[in-house]
């Protein structure tokens, strides 16, 4: 696990700051509107990426 977010520590970093300035955007300019999307964002995003840990580890388990 540790290998995999090092191998991916800039994808998250730039994704954390996207999710930081949408946030911030949606409460600034849409008045808390797009708030109820962002759980929605966040949980596609989580279950892409225990989809992606898996199939990295299929990977690595055949080499």
């Amino acid at each position: 696990m540790r290998e995999f977010l090092k191998d991916n520590r800039a994808y998250y970093l730039s994704f954390l700051g996207g999710a930081l300035i949408a946030i911030i955007v949606s409460g600034i300019w849409a008045d808390g509107a797009g708030y109820e999307f962002i759980p929605w964002v966040l949980g596609a995003f989580f279950i892409a990426e225990v989809v992606k840990f898996i199939a990295w580890r299929i990977e690595q388990k055949d080499e």
